[in-house]
């Protein structure tokens, strides 16, 4: 019985560690696993291009039209009226206006206030040979029958890229001068000038402050002048200018049927001149300063002309006489480049000689569209003369000006009467130009006498 006994007790032992054994391993093996390190994961791999099996589909389609489009990219062209329309945009010099055939300058402008806008050409040859010898003439011809011809030939005062000024009557101060840029080549200029002018309808109201719209008349304006012209420019901002010159003129009926002639309404004693022109002798002296940023569109800056000018009658003592007048405008911004005051006076006292008298056709004048906007262009004329103006410019983009305006002014027999009661007027402008010059504005004025619309191809001042 013991054996037995004893061989079962051992097998129970065995099977007792078996189930032990299996035991732990069932527990062990689970913990194990848990503290392994995961592994990282391995790095992903580009797919491979996907082949083209979409041929024939409408995406396969636009792809390939993107494709051949990306290799015939080019810049873009602007067309001829695209390419008119993006320079005054930006304000630069129009293509259209720097027509250039071989020295001659197509142009239409006024030459003359009351001429109505005016046809002709420009002739220009700057620099010509070792000398630096210019030569420049103009031929121009209006719907009013307006005709200008000039011819200048020597050191003519210009800017590089731009026309010269045209030539004038030796008289004037307002236009000022024009200085320019270049170096020493450039300081001495002397040239010679021959001019003819034949206005047939310049208006004449009668002398003085007080004279009537209802006398309003009209005569022919013919004038040739002959001038040497010489000057030196000492820096960039200064210059002088002597002239000596001869000008015959002559007065004759005015050809608008709408007014009478101005030999019909008045004497010689009210139009001093009007029965005899001499020839005269004139001689002038200008001094003049440019402290503007760009003279043909300023936006800051100062500019004084100082003139003094003689008439002497060639014919007898009777229409002699001496001028001296002043001219200064000044440009501040406010707070902007877009936003400029323009301010302008200008002053002028011709003194005849003992027993003599102004030629009424060579008084100075106010009216039109560069002095007294609101009233009749030669409104008013006289020995002495005062004007004010001042204009709020506006830039609301680089080729357009937007501008309000008021203008004041006297004629006068002397100067101590030139402040008893001033003409004005206030009106608004809109001007189209580039960086450098004006080249069509609109003005509506507004005065005692009505308003008036004015289509000009320059700046007011």
């Amino acid at each position: 019985m013991f054996p037995g006994v004893m061989i079962r007790a051992g097998m129970f032992r065995r099977g007792l560690q078996v189930a032990a054994g299996l035991l732990s391993a069932a527990v062990l093996v689970p913990v194990l696993a848990a503290q392994e390190p995961t592994p990282s994961p391995s790095p992903e791999v580009s797919p491979s291009p996907r082949p083209e099996t979409d041929a024939g589909t409408r995406a396969y389609e636009w792809r390939t039209l993107r494709q051949q489009r990306f290799t015939r990219i080019q810049p873009d062209k602007p067309g001829f009226l695209e390419r008119q329309v993006l320079t005054f945009e930006k304000a630069e010099r129009p293509s259209l206006l720097e027509l250039n055939l071989r020295g001659l300058y197509p142009r239409i402008q006024g030459i003359a206030r009351g001429s109505r806008p005016a046809a002709g050409v420009r002739f220009w040859q700057p620099d010509i040979g070792p000398s630096g010898v210019d030569i420049h003439g103009s031929a121009f011809w209006s719907i009013a029958g307006y005709e200008l011809y000039d011819l200048q030939f020597g050191r003519i005062p210009h800017r590089d890229g731009k026309l010269p000024r045209r030539s004038t009557e030796g008289l004037e101060v307002d236009e000022l001068g024009d200085l320019t840029p270049q170096g020493p080549a450039r300081q001495f200029r002397l040239h010679t000038s021959l001019r003819y002018q034949h206005f047939p309808r310049v208006h004449y109201f009668g002398p003085g402050p007080d004279s009537r719209l209802a006398d309003e008349s009209t005569f022919l304006d013919q004038k040739a002048f002959y001038e040497l012209v010489g000057g030196y420019q000492f820096s960039a901002r200064f210059s002088l200018t002597g002239r000596a010159g001869y000008l015959q003129a002559f007065v004759g009926p005015g050809e608008d049927a709408s007014d009478p002639g101005t030999q019909d309404l008045f004497t010689d004693a009210g139009a001093p001149g009007l029965l005899r022109q001499p020839d005269f002798l004139v001689f002038s002296g200008q001094a003049f300063w440019d402290g503007r940023d760009q003279p043909g569109n300023p936006r800051r800056g100062v500019a004084v002309g100082v003139q003094v000018s003689r008439a002497d009658d060639r014919g007898g003592e009777h229409f002699g006489f001496t001028r001296m007048a002043a001219d200064v405008r000044g440009f501040v911004t406010l707070g902007s480049i877009q936003r400029v005051l323009a301010l302008r006076a200008h002053i002028s006292s011709d003194n005849p000689d003992p027993g003599a008298r102004v030629p009424f056709y060579l008084q100075e004048n106010l009216g039109g569209s560069h002095t007294l906007r609101g009233f009749e262009s030669f409104r008013f004329r006289d020995d002495t003369l005062l004007l004010l103006q001042a204009e709020y410019r506006w830039y609301p983009g680089p080729a357009v000006e937007l501008a309000l305006f008021a203008d004041a002014g006297r004629v006068a027999p002397r100067v101590r009467d030139l402040f008893e009661r001033l003409e004005a007027d206030l009106g608004v402008g809109l001007r189209f130009k580039s960086n450098r010059a004006t080249y069509f504005r609109v003005d509506l004025a507004r005065s005692r006498e009505g308003s008036r619309l004015l289509l000009r191809f320059n700046q007011g001042f």
